[in-house]
């Protein structure tokens, strides 16, 4: 097995190396975490141009009704809404934040991407959409009763940070919902050359590629203790947590 100078981003390993290649990148596997991860990754330019223009977004906004009522369902799951807050992560058009909005949840919604956003607010002026970062969130001290963060995770270089931040916005007794594709599926092939052909392997735009083990290494490290995985027919890990 090679070694490498970029640690794991989920338990720091050394002890990884590449198990296969997509779209001219190579994906390792970490032995010690379980973790698929892009290698190396793309530059903070790459990964600019790839989002200026991000293709899926149209798509959100084609099948914009279905998403609402799938999230309105796994929110409305989370328990008691009323006069309490919502925090959707990396909302993109909305959809999640809309629905925390209509089960009773002041809703608010962020993302980095601000044309999303400025759609975002015509589409639902009722809620309360920002083009930032969680990390400039966390910074103003804001706290919030429920966080929702789908499909998010796996894009990111820094995971350990990102849920360090979500962490930090919450409030105590406060409940997380995330959800981000899952590797290890029992629906999935095993051997990693049928895996990679998997329409969700698709870098640049997914970075990292998680399994139950990885994700709860994750999870721990950030700080949460407390961490269950629902079960789901289809190939995505679904966590719920609290502090």
């Amino acid at each position: 097995m090679t070694h490498s100078t970029m640690d794991c981003p989920v338990c720091e390993s050394k002890h990884h190396s590449s198990v296969a290649s997509k779209n001219g990148y190579e994906i390792h596997r970490c032995p010690d975490c379980g973790l698929l991860f892009i290698h190396p990754f793309p530059s903070p330019g790459e990964l600019s141009d790839f989002y200026s223009n991000y293709h899926k977004s149209k798509q959100y906004g084609d099948k914009i009704a279905s998403k609402i009522k799938r999230a309105r369902k796994r929110i409305r799951s989370l328990g008691r809404s009323n006069g309490r807050t919502l925090l959707d992560v990396g909302c993109n058009l909305g959809f999640a934040t809309e629905a925390g909005r209509s089960l009773g949840y002041r809703a608010t919604g962020i993302d980095i991407d601000e044309d999303a956003v400025e759609r975002a607010k015509v589409a639902f002026p009722e809620c309360d959409f920002r083009p930032v970062s969680i990390d400039a969130l966390a910074q103003g001290g804001e706290k919030f009763d429920t966080i929702y963060c789908s499909e998010v995770i796996e894009h990111l270089v820094d995971p350990l940070d990102f849920l360090k931040n979500i962490k930090s916005v919450m409030k105590n007794h406060g409940v997380l919902f995330m959800t981000t594709p899952d590797v290890g599926h029992y629906s999935l092939p095993k051997k990693i050359g049928k895996l990679v052909e998997w329409t969700t392997f698709r870098p640049p735009e997914h970075l990292l590629y998680f399994d139950r083990k990885s994700l709860g290494i994750l999870f721990k490290k950030a700080g949460f203790h407390d961490v269950k995985f629902k079960f789901s027919f289809k190939p995505t890990l679904k966590v719920i947590t609290s502090i």
